[in-house]
């Protein structure tokens, strides 16, 4: 296990390949326990338990442009700046108010939304602790100074 923490991802189209990898093998395990007659809330509960592992084992080897890459991150810092951090958390805040709104709906018994209450409760969760923890990461960061380095004119760049 300590040698996969000590991997790292820094350029974004291998940060982008491991998310559809995840979510492709994450995909294929539901179906395949659909398949075999699984029940459907075991399947639900595998994919949610493969997803918390892929994101907290994302959150550890993704590192950002100029953000040491040996050094392993505080259990807080869920990005390399705190930015970026604060755009997540607004992200999944807005994620977090849409899913309750959709909990609402199914409450009030608006027809035609397929999922159940347990579902949309749980997306609302799910939502709600990645707000939090993105949030916390960057008020965290900005307390301790933590700041994105200025960026060199394109000009200037290496390739």
């Amino acid at each position: 296990m300590r040698r996969i923490l000590d991997f790292r991802i820094v350029r974004w189209e291998f940060k982008v390949l491991y998310i559809a990898v995840a979510w492709i093998v994450g995909y294929v395990i539901v179906n395949t326990l659909a398949s075999i007659g699984v029940p459907v809330v075991v399947a639900q509960y595998v994919n949610l338990l493969g997803g918390v592992v892929a994101f907290a084992l994302a959150v550890r080897i993704f590192r950002g442009r100029d953000e040491p890459v040996a050094a392993p991150r505080a259990w807080w810092r869920m990005t390399a700046w705190p930015t970026l951090s604060r755009r997540l958390g607004t992200l999944f805040a807005g994620l977090a108010a849409l899913s309750l709104l959709g909990l609402v709906l199914v409450l009030a018994g608006v027809e035609g939304i397929s999922a159940g209450i347990g579902d949309w409760i749980s997306v609302v969760l799910t939502y709600v602790v990645l707000a939090f923890l993105y949030l916390n990461s960057a008020v965290r960061m900005k307390r301790l100074g933590i700041t994105k380095p200025a960026q060199l004119p394109k000009s200037i760049r290496l390739k």
